[in-house]
């Protein structure tokens, strides 16, 4: 199993990890991962098309927090058709 971190903020827990069979792979400062970062947009876009229908002018911030929640349920729900993201 293969975890993307970024920024080298996670290079203290590679230790932890030693002993099993996941491998981290740390990434550089500014240092691009297309697959996370187009699951950040698509997570992105999928709570805007909420907030577009619902009708409300502003948004407490517990209801973003929900929205974000819901679609990453509904995006976990349902395997990825390449088993992974």
């Amino acid at each position: 199993m293969n975890f993307l971190l970024g920024d080298r903020q996670f290079e203290h827990i590679k230790k932890y990890f030693a002993d099993t069979n996941m491998t981290i792979n740390i990434t550089g400062r500014n240092e691009h991962v297309p697959a996370i970062e187009r699951t950040i947009r698509t997570i992105k876009e999928r709570v805007r098309a909420i907030a577009n229908q619902l009708p409300f002018k502003a948004y407490p911030h517990r209801l973003i927090v929900e929205m974000v929640y819901n679609v990453v349920f509904w995006l976990n729900v349902f395997p990825h058709k390449d088993g992974s993201t």
